[in-house]
């Protein structure tokens, strides 16, 4: 077998083509005949085969692995060879989505009985589909070392069958260097504390630097995972009370319009739109292009995650980033204006239906390296830019990013993922509805009657 420094995957809607190259961004190509795509689908699986190489590389065993996380591609292939070169036991490959998502891809292999040994995969209901086939992770020592609130993201019928990869966080993503200037010294977090300071914020911004104040990304997973989860975890402080919340909406028995955090939401979006750099063309805003903006100084604020830093990272190595919350109430200390929004992105999975003993024992070591040992947490955490969740790591960030987000989870004002327990269907048609609003097709009226009728209809 032989290994080629090539990626294909789907992400955001776009295929993506990307050949390892250090220091720039990712080209993308965003039309590809689908025969490429059935060509290179078949390569992936033709040469991550288990029976091509009887699981052999230069005498280790190898560990197939699956993981759909593009914007770390650089970061892992390093991470994975360094750990392929640090023992003589297994060798790490890694098997690209080629044109599917993770659980597409998972369900083609297992069907074509070429289960990926290791799998980076969902949380919650997603792994649930899997529960018979994933490998039981609660007898590994690293899980006593992960918080259980961390846990539970990978934990089904009582059993942890996902290693929690991180904990990721989205808010307002923000150029120190721009904040600083439209603040007139150092910008301070503290001083958005509510909508109206955020107002203030995203006028300075555009007086004082004479740049546009935000950036909002279209993208469906963007808007309707990310900013919908400010609607449904802003509710309450309460968790029965959100996820009561919840179930009006499937019972058809919310009128969004009379709900304050609704029209709040919508307060802080409108206000967004109206400072947004792409508000003449609001949805050809792309990923790429907002990740260089933000980087070089051209906007203040991106609403997005830190999952980005490693392109911004590439992007400028030189400029500071923070997060701040998204403010949706003019209140002082309401719920929500002070808190980001944090939680378990993905999990690592193992398969216990196909692989043999030998692999499942590379692929924990695989992980016990990673998170464990020094070498591995400097790949993990400065690299990949993950933020460690094990009590006993070794490795503290050293991006002030990360550094921001730690200390938000320290002081326990972190607001929960419910996004990760929408049924599969929710974020592209929320999405799809608030990229109507956005621009300009639907009202504040009609954008509540979408939400309200998806989930009464769709989302059981």
């Amino acid at each position: 077998m032989k290994t080629i420094d090539i990626y294909f995957s789907y992400k955001e809607n776009v295929f993506f083509f990307k050949i390892i190259s250090r220091g720039r961004l990712f080209m993308k190509l965003k039309k590809l005949a689908l025969c490429t795509v059935s060509m290179l689908t078949v390569f992936a699986l033709g040469a991550c085969s288990k029976d091509d190489t009887n699981k052999k590389s230069s005498g280790k065993t190898e560990i197939s692995m699956l993981i759909g996380k593009e914007e770390i591609a650089n970061e892992l292939d390093e991470a994975i060879s360094k750990y392929n070169d640090s023992q003589d036991k297994y060798q790490v490959k890694v098997i690209p989505l080629a044109g599917q998502n993770s659980t597409e891809k998972i369900t083609s292999l297992y069907a074509s009985k070429n289960a990926p040994v290791l799998m980076n995969t969902g949380v919650y209901t997603e792994l649930e589909q899997w529960k018979d086939k994933f490998l039981d992770l609660s007898d590994m020592e690293l899980v006593t070392h992960i918080d259980k609130k961390y846990l539970e993201a990978g934990t089904v019928d009582g059993k942890v069958i996902g290693i929690p990869t991180t904990i990721e966080a989205f808010g307002f993503l923000y150029n120190q260097e721009v904040l600083d200037k439209a603040s007139g010294g150092k910008f301070n977090p503290s001083s958005v504390k509510t909508r109206q300071d955020l107002k203030t914020l995203m006028a300075n911004i555009e007086k004082q630097t004479e740049k546009s104040a935000v950036e909002i990304s279209p993208m469906d997973w963007s808007l309707g995972a990310h900013y919908s989860n400010l609607l449904f975890t802003d509710q309450s402080e309460n968790k029965d009370q959100r996820y009561a919340f919840m179930d009006q909406m499937m019972n058809g028995k919310e009128n969004l319009m009379n709900n304050d955090v609704y029209n709040n939401w919508i307060d802080t979006f409108d206000l967004m739109k109206k400072n947004n750099m792409s508000q003449s063309s609001p949805l050809s805003s792309d990923y790429d292009a907002a990740t260089m903006a933000l980087a070089n100084g051209e906007i203040g604020l991106w609403f997005m995650g830190n999952w980005a830093y490693p392109q911004l990272k590439e992007a400028n190595p030189e400029t500071k980033y923070g997060i701040l919350p998204v403010p949706i109430s003019d209140k002082v200390n309401a719920y929500g204006n002070d808190q980001i929004s944090v939680g378990v992105p993905q999990t690592w999975a193992i398969d216990g239906e196909q692989s043999s003993k030998e692999e499942q024992d590379g692929a924990k070591d695989f992980i016990n390296w990673l998170y464990e040992t020094e070498e591995g947490q400097e790949y993990y955490v400065n690299k990949m830019g993950f933020i460690p969740i094990n009590d006993n790591a070794k490795v503290e960030p050293n991006d002030e990013l990360s550094k921001q987000i730690l200390n938000y989870v320290k002081e326990d004002k972190t607001l929960e993922w419910m996004n990760a327990q929408y049924p599969p269907t929710a974020f592209p048609a929320m999405g799809a509805s608030l990229q109507k609003y956005l621009s300009g097709e639907i009202d504040r009226k009609e954008l509540a009657q979408e939400l309200e009728d998806y989930w009464k209809t769709s989302a059981k």
